[in-house]
């Protein structure tokens, strides 16, 4: 008797699994840490910052969030220092923040500075850092409707070929602030859809526990879907398999806020035929 594997599901399996899937992705999108809580991004320059709500605030907060002169951030040598006004209640690490020395994203624990319902994080991407404000009472997350998608389509969920070399190939994405991003891919994933040859270079995510998959297709073209491309996640190759189950594609960041840096599709993973599955344009 034939054994089943990983790459065979029933139509009702199919069905719970996206149901499943789409939940959590709901759930994490519209928690604390959710992108939709996201309303700020201030890169940082050497020197002072004013942070608050006040005219000529170099990191300016909403009026109705903050007052107006928080404290300030000095960036110096790399080192970004939180000096707190004395008659503002700002809590990090448990405790309030008179002075402080922030931990980055790039850092293990890194710092959450809260006022209210806002939170202040450092983050660095390359040899840059900023500053990202999130509201976890912003209008995004408070009013979110949902994501619209495509009905589940057992047709779309894929088992592809993977083309592989004797070496992993390394594949460059540019992201939304025109910046290269490097990945390695372990080959080229190969499928059939509809009479049309299909190919994309699909990457390793960077604990290489999964496969990160960034492309296009002709749904962008007509914003049935987000022209920025859309994401999707693989389980590693198997036996020269690849599973793309195309019902789990979804937004990235940068559909939501404006304070996303995402990456984009380069013209290898640009799919020419209409990929309805998964996540549509999201509401604006």
């Amino acid at each position: 008797m034939t054994q089943p594997t990983p790459f065979d599901i029933s139509p009702a399996e199919l069905e719970a699994d996206i149901s499943l899937f789409r939940r959590a992705r709901i759930a994490r999108l519209t928690s604390d840490k959710g992108w939709l809580t996201v309303i700020g991004k201030f890169w940082l320059a050497p020197g002072a910052h004013r942070i608050g709500a006040g005219a000529g605030s170099e990191i300016l907060l909403p009026a109705d969030r903050a007052p107006d002169d928080v404290g300030t951030i000095t960036l110096d040598d790399g080192v970004v220092r939180l000096d707190a006004n004395p008659q503002v209640e700002l809590y990090a690490r448990g405790e309030r923040v008179r002075s402080m020395v922030l931990r980055s994203d790039a850092e293990p624990d890194p710092d959450d500075v809260v006022l209210g319902s806002l939170t202040l994080e450092l983050i660095r991407r390359g040899d840059r850092l900023a500053l990202r404000v999130r509201d976890a009472k912003s209008a995004a997350r408070l009013s979110f409707p949902g994501i619209p998608a495509y009905p589940t389509d057992p047709t779309w969920r894929i088992v592809a070929r993977l083309e592989s070399a004797s070496a992993e190939r390394e594949v460059m994405f540019e992201d939304s602030d025109g910046e290269p991003q490097s990945y390695l891919s372990p080959g080229m994933a190969v499928f059939d859809k509809s009479g049309v040859s299909c190919r994309l270079w699909p990457v390793f995510e960077n604990d290489r526990k999964r496969l990160f998959v960034l492309f296009s297709d002709l749904t962008n073209r007509d914003h049935h879907t987000y022209e920025g491309g859309r994401f999707l996640y693989a389980p590693l190759p198997e036996g020269g398999r690849i599973l793309l189950d195309f019902n789990k594609a979804f937004n990235p960041p940068c559909a939501f806020t404006p304070y996303a840096v995402c990456p984009l599709p380069s013209d290898d993973n640009r799919l020419p035929l209409r990929v309805e599955a998964g996540e549509k344009r999201p509401a604006s």
